[in-house]
């Protein structure tokens, strides 16, 4: 591939990958104030969102697989700073609900990938017609 073809390649696939993320991902944005005792008692709604996840039959089975009692476990959730908890209930409130939610955004954005390179590429294209020579004058006389 030419330099010049390259670049303009490169650029329709950056253009692409943005209208696609721009479709796509959410934009938020919230900014406000909020009291003492709002941001306390949200951060201990958190605590207890993380203390009933562990406490669940399932989270403390698989917690006492890897060696930690639960109970272990809340004491170290106690030991959490306000927003390292807040951090932890956000991802818990994040973790997909099967396991095939994390292989699927990869293959998604592999066939993308594939898609935009490999497609374009192996797609048949005319040639470029050569320009046509201006007729010649005809003899003076």
């Amino acid at each position: 591939m030419s330099p010049s073809f390259v670049r303009p390649l490169c650029v329709r696939l950056v253009c692409r990958m943005l209208v696609v993320c721009m479709a796509l991902l959410p934009f938020q944005a919230q900014a406000g104030l909020i009291g003492t005792d709002a941001a306390v008692t949200a951060a201990q709604a958190q605590r207890d969102r993380v203390h009933g996840f562990i406490s669940r039959a399932d989270v403390a089975a698989q917690l006492q697989s890897f060696g930690i009692p639960a109970q272990s476990a809340i004491e170290r959730v106690d030991a959490l700073s306000d927003a390292e908890v807040v951090a932890l209930a956000g991802r818990i409130d994040a973790l997909p609900a099967g396991a095939i939610a994390g292989v699927l955004p990869i293959i998604v954005v592999a066939l993308l990938v594939y898609y935009l390179i490999a497609v374009p590429a192996t797609t048949p294209r005319e040639p470029a017609k050569p320009a046509a020579k201006p007729a010649a004058k005809p003899a003076a006389k």
